[in-house]
């Protein structure tokens, strides 16, 4: 091959990426959507790189929030926050990248099949271009079906190195042992590497023995055939040992029995039409949608008998393709292998979602492009097949501006789906978030008389009922969203803090206990039950629950705050400047931390960095009484600047509300004019 033709062979590469690249640019203005918050903003395991051991234990799955083990996954968003802390740029940033390395991967590996370059590039460009793609790639709590989809990709990719050449030399022994064993432990450990990023990926071992039927062994007998893949038993037992060791992690060693999840009532009937459904937006990516309402279908209705119809046309199709093209038949059992694992063999906590396709979707690719070999399709087929990609690139550019932010996403599917309960709560979470209390209140009471509605939804509800003040409600849907088999940590912990302000402190307790009983990684119920203790005069047990806190998340600045005025009401002032300090550095707005840090020094004598923290406190709360107060005695005692010291205290007298506070601020300006009166005289 001439330098030329090598030269010629690097860009369309080139140009898918960067076709890839651009099609997603718009994401970056994107904010956080979805699950995002449980994921990201809200979760402080990620912030805190002392946690990283933590992965490869079974705090993993009580810590990270997720519901299976996907260490690999959480380990980027620990990247991702170490750089970009809360700029979900940044990680919308790393979701394209990724992205387009799975976009070059699928490159990569179509040319490892396919004998031309057409159908290489047209079912490269396909994949890019699909809009079913866009909720994986805008979502970053969906990150897994790109990842999972990478190594699963690469260990296909190794594993046609070893073959492949192997066949068409016609012995094994044609690559050096050297050579076999790398690409190997390549594909193996891709292999390893897919799986714990999702579980999709362990449909590989199906496919890789599909792929080895119908390329490598389409020439030989039947007789011959199965003789060959006898001997390639032991070359399949790394794919299989890998596939053990994860089912015995998932499902033995790291088994989740810390959360559950709301999982839809599935059956033969409903998932027919969910596969059907499925199939039409492969053709027809219109109505695309963040989630799906489909209705629970029993016996033999017309739905259930047109989605079968359609499948089994899509069947035939294969069967008839078989002979003729045996990789196009291989492709489309892709779509259906990699499809099988959330079909509802295995409970889930949505019966359709279009990041369910991000794998799948790389067999329907694959077909097309076997397509475009045919002649038929060679002169005005790629001229449609042209015209509906550039479509489709449209809807892409298009779809990202709908994934922009919660408000757009959900108001979206909710007009397409009015029926779907989540749909419902998440545009109240919405309108919560925008303080819309009584329109989110609207949206949560909906959702709860839909079907499919989940027990969340009434914590949502009191949550809502809190802000606008129907304590009594709030404490009803609190209770009404505890259930066996949910994750109650948020409706006891919210409890909790309605009995500590209205003085139950004994129901606070039993409440926050509860809250830690189901979850006792939870550090604001740590926190929560802290300040109740003090409230009732047990500080030990208040500085305990401060401590645990922190052990869990050294980054959780009101422990900081709350653990150091512990420490200054003992007289640690040390010790209570140094959490202090931490809690300024964590959180520099913080409403006491600068107060409480200014007490500190001033008892230690430092008068200067003293007025220095008194003035910070009153710059982040202008309207504290107490900092006003302070910081007047100290310029009064220490600075001797008389005419500070007024000002100060004569806010104070404005803030305070409390008559005691008010005589006591009072008194000490009298004084200060009862001197000056005497030196005047003098």
């Amino acid at each position: 091959m001439t330098t030329r033709h090598i030269r010629l062979e690097k860009i369309p590469p080139v140009i898918i990426i960067l076709i890839s690249v651009f099609l997603y640019l718009n994401t970056l203005s994107n904010t956080f959507v979805y699950d995002d918050a449980y994921v990201i903003t809200e979760n402080y395991f990620i912030k805190f790189f002392g946690n990283l051991p933590k992965l490869f234990t079974k705090d993993y799955l009580p810590f990270s929030g997720e519901l299976s083990y996907r260490p690999l996954v959480t380990l980027t968003y620990f990247f991702d926050y170490a750089i970009w802390r809360l700029n979900p740029i940044g990680y919308h940033l790393t979701n394209v990248i990724l992205h387009t390395i799975n976009v070059f991967l699928f490159y990569c590996f179509s040319k490892s099949i396919f004998r031309k370059s057409t159908p290489v590039i047209i079912a490269t460009l396909l994949f890019l271009s699909h809009p079913l793609l866009t909720e994986t790639v805008n979502a970053v709590c969906y990150r897994e079906d790109i990842l999972a989809s990478i190594f699963f990709l690469l260990s296909f990719i190794y594993f046609i190195k070893i073959l492949v050449p192997s066949f068409q030399a016609g012995t094994p022994t044609q690559q050096t042992n050297t050579r076999f064993v790398l690409y190997y432990i390549i594909s193996c450990g891709s292999f390893f590497l897919a799986l714990f990023s999702k579980e999709m990926a362990i449909t590989l071992p199906i496919l890789l023995v599909l792929f080895d039927l119908l390329y490598c062994f389409q020439s030989l007998s039947p007789a011959n055939t199965l003789v060959r893949l006898k001997k390639r038993l032991l070359f399949y037992s790394g794919y299989i040992s890998v596939a053990g060791f994860y089912l015995f992690i998932r499902f033995v060693e790291f088994k989740n029995t810390f959360k559950t999840i709301d999982v839809y009532p599935t059956n033969i009937f409903t998932m027919t039409k969910v596969v059907a459904s499925y199939l039409k937006l492969l053709f027809i990516p219109i109505n695309l949608n963040a989630d799906y309402y489909i209705p629970d279908i029993r016996g033999m209705s017309i739905s259930f008998i047109l989605s079968s119809l359609f499948i089994v046309s899509a069947l035939i199709i294969i069967v008839r393709f078989y002979k003729r093209n045996k990789l196009m038949t291989f492709f489309a059992l892709w779509f259906f292998i990699t499809l099988l694992p959330v079909l509802g063999f295995i409970p889930i906590g949505n019966i359709m979602a279009e990041r369910y396709l991000y794998l799948p979707i790389i067999g329907f690719c694959g077909a097309t492009g076997c397509l475009v070999t045919n002649s038929a399709f060679r002169k005005k087929g790629i001229i449609i097949i042209g015209i509906i990609l550039l479509s489709m690139q449209f809807g892409v550019i298009w779809r990202n501006g709908v994934w922009r932010d919660d408000t757009t996403i959900w108001l979206y599917t909710y007009q397409r789906e009015p029926n779907s309960a989540r749909a419902c709560s998440n545009l109240g979470n919405t309108y919560f978030k925008n303080k819309q209390y009584e329109a989110s209140i609207q949206m949560y009471r909906k959702s709860l008389l839909l079907p499919y509605s989940y027990p969340f939804i009434h914590f949502n509800l009191g949550a809502a009922y809190e802000k606008v003040g129907l304590v009594d409600k709030a404490i009803e849907e609190y209770k009404a969203s505890i259930s066996r088999n949910n994750d109650n940590t948020l409706a006891f912990n919210n409890l909790g803090t309605i009995y500590d302000k209205q003085g139950l402190y004994d129901l606070a307790i039993e409440a926050y206990n509860n809250a830690l009983t189901n979850n006792p990684y939870f550090p604001l119920s740590h926190n929560n039950l802290g300040n109740t203790y003090e409230h009732v005069g047990n500080p030990e047990k208040a500085m305990a629950e401060y401590t645990e806190a922190l052990k869990i998340d050294n980054n959780y600045a009101d422990a900081h705050n709350n653990l150091g005025a512990m420490y200054l009401k003992k007289g640690k002032l040390d010790d209570a400047i140094v959490e202090m300090k931490k809690t300024t550095q964590l959180k520099p707005e913080h409403l006491d931390a600068h107060y409480n840090l200014g007490i500190a020094y001033a008892m230690k004598g430092l008068y200067e960095e003293a007025i220095g923290e008194m003035t910070l406190a009153i710059k982040y709360n202008a309207n504290d009484y107490s900092a006003h107060r302070d910081l007047g005695i100290l310029y009064l005692k220490h600075k001797r600047d008389t005419k500070q010291a007024l000002y100060h205290l004569n806010e104070s007298l404005r803030l305070a509300l409390n008559p005691e506070e008010v005589k006591k601020v009072r008194d000490i300006i009298d004084a200060i004019h009862a001197e000056q009166v005497i030196k005047n005289k003098k």
